[in-house]
């Protein structure tokens, strides 16, 4: 039996130095992004703010891929990416994510992990992030979000 699929919201932060905010997630036991479950009434781009300054401390803005407007309805912002993924606890419980990845930029606030769920969260380049313990597809989508970001401030 497939397990239940929980629709979440992550954010890759990326300071001017092309360096990315991780955590250490307690339950997980690895270094990812920080994220998780959206609140009642809450879309993904709030919840990916909101759950990087619970877990870091740190205010971000979502960098807008500029999607469809019309003044007859609201528009979220786009992800960067939406994965389908199998949380694995270190207890071995398996949670199925839809995940919206929003790439952010931060602002205000200092570091501080939110230590019931997160252990630390440290700044780390990409390079460094391929020697981490970390989900498989963590380091290409955070090489791909750091060259998207890049690309972008060129135009």
């Amino acid at each position: 039996m497939r397990p239940a699929r929980h629709f979440t919201a992550a954010a890759i932060v990326v300071d001017d130095d092309r360096r990315v905010l991780l955590v250490h997630h307690n339950k997980i036991g690895m270094w990812i992004y920080p994220g998780g479950h959206l609140a009642e009434q809450e879309d993904p781009a709030e919840a990916a703010v909101r759950e990087v300054r619970e877990e870091t401390g740190i205010d971000v803005r979502v960098v807008d891929r500029k999607p469809f407007a019309h003044p007859a309805a609201r528009t979220i912002p786009s992800p960067f990416a939406i994965l389908e993924i199998d949380m694995k606890t270190a207890a071995l419980e398996v949670h199925h994510h839809v995940e919206m990845i929003y790439v952010c930029r931060p602002g205000a606030g200092s570091l501080r992990p939110q230590l019931n769920e997160v252990s630390a969260c440290r700044w780390f380049s990409a390079a460094e992030v391929e020697h981490l313990d970390t989900p498989p597809e963590l380091p290409a989508l955070i090489a791909a979000a750091i060259d998207w970001l890049g690309a972008r401030h060129q135009e």
